[in-house]
């Protein structure tokens, strides 16, 4: 049987498809429960709707191919409220980010904090491991050593107690220190 031929749009396709995976792969854990909460209500997979997403309004064509903008990308998708007057802290040993504290309902004050501190190019990421509430002000996420001097994209989520529903992820920059 005789190998059928790729187009050149079959060809950006597949390649923009691999990079929307590769550059999702470490975050597996984190999309998985982001985006449970829509895809329970869509009857999908959550890593599939993520990676829709990222392939509709994250990929960007450069002459090497595909590349993944991560500004664009969403780690979750929900309805919590988000944070305001986010400020960032790069120190030696890890990433802290504060925020205004502003009345909250008290269904909202108990909320989680999630920072993630993904380093695209080397493929890993770090998510603060203590439990952080919205009512705390604030999240640390710690650096190991060895990994201190890479910069990082941060990304922002925030669930509820149970963990079963999540805010829209925010992307918060690129930090290094």
């Amino acid at each position: 049987m005789a190998k059928k031929t790729i187009s050149p749009g079959q060809q950006r396709v597949r390649a923009a498809f691999k990079a929307g995976v590769a550059f999702l792969a470490p975050l597996n854990g984190l999309v998985k429960n982001g985006f449970s909460e829509m895809a329970k209500r869509k009857n999908s997979l959550a890593g599939g709707l993520a990676l829709g997403y990222l392939l509709k309004v994250a990929i960007r064509q450069e002459e090497d191919g595909p590349v993944v903008d991560p500004a664009l990308v969403r780690l979750s998708e929900g309805a919590l409220p988000g944070l305001y007057g986010i400020k960032i802290n790069r120190y030696a040993d890890s990433i802290e980010l504060t925020h205004e504290l502003r009345y909250y309902s008290f269904l909202q004050s108990d909320d989680r904090l999630i920072l993630c501190a993904y380093q695209v190019e080397k493929g890993y990421a770090y998510v603060n491991e203590q439990v952080w509430q919205r009512r705390e002000g604030r999240v640390k996420v710690p650096i190991p050593e060895g990994f201190r001097a890479d910069g990082f994209h941060l990304y922002l989520l925030l669930s509820d107690r149970k963990g079963a529903k999540y805010s829209r992820s925010k992307y918060l920059g690129y930090s290094t220190l």
